[in-house]
């Protein structure tokens, strides 16, 4: 949580990239996520990656604290490519003990993956730290996502801080009792702790679901109400977000297919 409050932080600073409009910033990461993935060429991943990374040292995020979070991600990703040259069909090159097959062309694909991989995560790090969580349920309504998912996400960017400020309240009730895990207490009441832990979140954020519920029927909400957002204009600085990457894509798109590349 306080690496999420870091990033509300940064994500809510005054920069180019920071006031782009919100659709087009959402708009850019699907187009180069879904490039990328469609992509075999390892040089148009390093010119995508490094890309990005002019991106991010332009909205004056910590270069060292990006590429952090990119590590932290990547693991999830080279869990699953480590198995692909055991289990992708191909060219034996090596086999090992119980039958088991290394394949060429399951090393090419493990590699493929773990640069998709790079790119999508270094593009979504990017997004969410130039793009407030406010503005992303912002974004979703403006490009007319389906009204309820606008409304839950809506309701999770406002109260994900309170029900942390509630957990740390209990968390510091439970202190105050002398509940620590590392005291020399059974293992079985230290669970049991755990789970009444569990149990006042969930009965708090219930009771304050109905309050809120109750708060937004007095004001005349129903499950057809429309969720209100801005109509601004896009601005010189938003259009040219969205082309430049159009144009970096199509240039490495027309280089692959001419093979020059």
């Amino acid at each position: 949580m306080d690496e999420l409050r870091q990033q509300e932080y940064l994500s809510n600073q005054d920069t180019v990239l920071h006031n782009i409009d919100s659709r087009i910033k959402l708009i850019v990461l699907v187009l180069i996520i879904l490039f990328a993935v469609s992509s075999n060429n390892y040089i148009t991943f390093i010119m995508l990656e490094l890309y990005l990374i002019s991106l991010i040292l332009i909205s004056r995020i910590p270069l060292k604290d990006a590429l952090i979070r990119v590590l932290v991600i990547l693991p999830f990703g080279l869990f699953i490519a480590i198995f692909q040259p055991f289990i992708q069909p191909g060219e034996i090159i090596y086999t090992l003990p119980l039958g088991i097959n290394i394949t060429i062309e399951g090393i090419v694909f493990a590699e493929l993956l773990m640069a998709r991989l790079i790119i999508s995560i270094t593009s979504i790090v990017l997004f969410s730290y130039i793009t407030p969580m406010k503005d992303v349920a912002e974004a979703f309504r403006r490009l007319h996502f389906p009204n309820e998912f606008a409304m839950i996400f809506s309701l999770f960017v406002r109260f994900i801080f309170l029900f942390y400020d509630e957990l740390t309240s209990i968390r510091q009730s439970q202190t105050s009792r002398c509940f620590d895990f590392r005291n020399k207490t059974p293992y079985t009441w230290k669970l049991k702790q755990v789970g009444y832990l569990f149990l006042m979140m969930f009965l708090r954020a219930y009771e304050r679901g109905e309050t809120i519920y109750n708060s937004m029927a007095s004001r005349g909400y129903t499950s057809e109400s429309k969720i209100y957002s801005s109509n601004n204009k896009l601005s010189l600085n938003s259009i040219l977000y969205l082309i430049i990457p159009i144009i970096l894509i199509i240039t490495l798109y027309s280089l692959q297919y001419f093979m020059i590349i």
